[in-house]
């Protein structure tokens, strides 16, 4: 009885399993052995990918889109103040907050005159500091900003969840911009 083609098969399934099993992060070449034979066995094992063969695992992608971000599963009182936080923001660009801001397109000149005087200031952020949810609608309490200086605190706003999404209405934001200066 010959040995050779059992060490052969034996050999082969521990390069195949060392491929797949490599910690590795680096891509080098990974060195399998066979223990126990005579000699040992070792050979150079490219670092490869293997097909996925059972249900694949699902992760929530990462994402720098605050509309995405805002689309994912969360905490509807975590949304609520991230909407808030964004709209508000003069440094966030208008496409980034334009789908929680109501009526945004005839407000684009209103958010880049506000990212103009939040320059001034190092930037205007509103801050929220507490969330209370009444169904569709949220009331929000924050601090004001300018730049990494707190400048007003305390202060009340609501938005409401439009088609799913947290959205500030025009009257909302006007009524802020009034405060700030900057005209609807």
């Amino acid at each position: 009885m010959t040995r050779t083609p059992l060490l052969a098969a034996v050999a082969a399934a521990v390069m195949v399993l060392a491929a797949c099993g490599s910690d590795d992060p680096t891509g080098s070449d990974a060195i399998a052995s066979v223990p126990g034979t005579e000699p040992a066995v070792e050979a150079t094992v490219p670092q490869t990918t293997v097909p996925q063969t059972t249900a694949p695992q699902t992760t929530t992608p990462q994402t720098t889109t605050p509309e995405v971000a805002m689309a994912t599963p969360v905490e509807p009182a975590v949304a609520a103040s991230a909407a808030w936080a964004l709209v508000f923001d003069s440094t966030v660009p208008f496409d980034d907050k334009a789908l929680h801001l109501a009526d945004a397109e005839a407000l684009r000149p209103t958010v880049e005159a506000y990212s103009a005087a939040g320059s001034s200031f190092g930037g205007i952020s509103l801050e929220p500091t507490a969330v209370e949810l009444e169904g569709e609608q949220a009331t929000i309490t924050y601090d004001v900003n300018f730049g990494a200086n707190p400048a007003y605190g305390d202060q009340s706003g609501t938005l409401a969840l439009v088609d799913g999404i947290w959205t500030v209405s025009r009257d909302e934001f006007c009524s802020f911009m009034a405060s700030a200066r900057v005209s609807c």
